[in-house]
């Protein structure tokens, strides 16, 4: 009857008055006389039969409870022991990452100061390499007979040598004439040869579009004595291909805006070049343009603004 009982108490949902009267069905069903035949003493005693039964299971729920709750409470007291020991873990990392920034600073601090240190002592050290380099390639312009070092020579190391030749340039302006008359020609003339050179590559890397290396000539010339050669260039390869067609006036807004984006990404200073650019448009082009068409039907409006 036990695990009979069981299995009822334990339905969902479980209904108290239902129980007792199953329980009383069950007993009225033994008697095979129906109720002629009813006994109130044998239903009386399967109650107390159930209700010894039930204490019986409560018993033995309660100490399946009990256990359970032991259990529970020895897993909660070691998870807490655990939680105690990871927070005192806890608490010596953030100790010693604690620690461990304030020598990272430390460090730090070291470092900063070491690099400023080093830094004073290598400004000096490398303007004196600079001026023993100066100083070797400007021997090469004492000695007699033409410039035989590789730098002034190899054309790939123009730009290297663009440098050097302009710094030597600005020294021997400021050398006694008499003294040194051989060793500033030969420096001047080597200035000029690499500024043609210079604007030659220019000139190239505007008809291939590169923009990249003629924004670093620009940026070499612009050092030079003649670079305004560098924009004069500039503006004759811009209209070197332009104004193919018969009206030159069609043409001008397009390639001043194409031009003017360029400009901007090769000069320092596109407001100036613009400038130039366009004066020289006007004079050379539109003002040309305006006389042939004058030429061509004297006395009437050919679609230009007079």
């Amino acid at each position: 009857m036990i695990q009979q009982f069981l299995k009822e108490l334990e339905q969902e949902p479980f209904n108290h008055e239902e129980f007792v009267e199953r329980l009383a069905w069950r007993t009225v069903d033994d008697f095979k006389d129906g109720i002629d035949c009813f006994e109130p003493h044998i239903i009386y005693e399967t109650f107390l039969q159930a209700i010894k039964d039930l204490q019986i299971l409560q018993e033995r729920q309660q100490k399946k409870c009990e256990k359970l709750e032991e259990i529970c409470q020895e897993g909660e007291n070691s998870h807490w022991q655990e939680v105690a020991l990871f927070q005192e873990k806890n608490r010596l990392t953030a100790s010693l990452f604690q620690e461990l920034d304030e020598r990272i600073n430390f460090v730090a601090a070291k470092v900063i100061h070491l690099g400023d240190h080093l830094e004073n002592i290598n400004i000096p050290r490398s303007r004196s390499v600079e001026a023993q380099k100066l100083m070797t390639y400007f021997s090469e312009f004492l000695s007699p007979g033409p410039v035989l070092a590789e730098i002034f020579i190899n054309k790939e190391e123009v730009f290297e040598a663009a440098e050097i030749i302009q710094k030597l340039h600005m020294i021997a302006q400021e050398l006694p004439a008499a003294k040194f008359e051989e060793a500033r020609k030969k420096i001047s003339t080597k200035y000029d040869e690499i500024e043609r050179t210079l604007i030659e590559e220019f000139v190239k890397a505007h008809r291939l579009n590169d923009i990249t290396k003629m924004k670093e000539i620009a940026s070499i010339l612009s050092q030079f004595k003649s670079y305004s050669q560098c924009v004069d260039a500039f503006i004759e390869e811009s209209q070197q291909v332009s104004f193919g067609v018969k009206d030159i006036f069609k043409e001008v807004l397009p390639l001043t805006k194409r031009n003017f984006a360029l400009t901007k990404e090769v000069f320092s200073s596109p407001e100036q070049v613009m400038a130039k650019f366009v004066l020289n448009l006007y004079h050379l082009k539109l003002q040309l343009g305006l006389q042939i068409g004058y030429e061509q039907v004297p006395g009437e409006s050919n679609g230009f603004v007079h």
